[in-house]
């Protein structure tokens, strides 16, 4: 078995003949800042874009084909955006494209081996490849968040009437909830029954789960949440 491979679009490097013969490294992404120079002040001001704002990089893997035949179908397959996981961090995956022209080379002309590179635009948030998610019925439940940022949830709401959900510091009132309704944090909006996006039926911010424990507060008519955290990583 290969000690090094990559998943991308939901295939295995190790299914396409294909050997990554150096050990992928591990990436911590940039944080997105701006350097400022004030007149008469030595250096410069870091500045900050945001919380959890950070920059898309490249990753760049050595591979072998091993045979001539199976460079078609490995050029076919290495083009695109899917999701990637790399063997360094098999637990996790992440949105990637690639954005090089695969070019296989000969490694001699007495070996049928063939070597390129290939390079992912990946985005910095990585997510668990299996989540499960959180029942809570209780109204000052805590959870955790093991990642390394401020993750974004999706919520399955069930009760009705007016009711205010506070978690991660953020407050958010709904009117007038119906049972079955989805809140979507990552996206900032709420799913109706038809699965589409619903305007004016809240008011406030949307829900978060900042990185270590955080308490799930409501009132009103909320009966249980089903909470499927998104946990994010870099």
């Amino acid at each position: 078995m290969a000690a090094h491979w990559f998943t991308f679009a939901g295939t295995d490097s190790r299914n396409m003949h294909l050997r990554v013969p150096d050990r992928i490294p591990v990436i911590r992404p940039e944080e997105r800042v701006e350097h400022v120079t004030i007149p008469g002040r030595s250096g410069e001001l870091t500045q900050v874009e945001g919380d959890d704002i950070y920059n898309s990089y490249i990753q760049t893997i050595r591979i072998s084909v091993l045979g001539r035949e199976y460079i078609r179908p490995a050029e076919s397959w290495l083009r695109g955006e899917g999701w990637v996981t790399f063997s360094c961090q098999p637990d996790l995956q992440q949105r990637a494209r690639i954005i090089n022209a695969v070019t296989f080379e000969q490694h001699s002309r007495n070996l049928d081996i063939w070597h390129g590179d290939l390079q992912f635009y990946c985005d910095p948030c990585k997510r668990l490849i299996t989540e499960g998610d959180s029942l809570i019925t209780e109204s000052g439940t805590a959870i955790t968040n093991p990642g390394s940022m401020t993750a974004l949830p999706l919520i399955v709401m069930h009760g009705s009437g007016r009711v205010t959900l506070r978690m991660g510091g953020n407050s958010l009132v709904i009117p007038e909830l119906m049972d079955g309704w989805i809140l979507d944090a990552e996206n900032k909006w709420i799913l109706g029954s038809n699965s589409k996006p619903m305007a004016g039926v809240w008011s406030g911010e949307f829900p978060v789960l900042p990185v270590g424990e955080s308490l799930i507060q409501w009132t009103g008519g909320i009966t249980s949440l089903v909470i499927t955290p998104r946990w994010r990583f870099l």
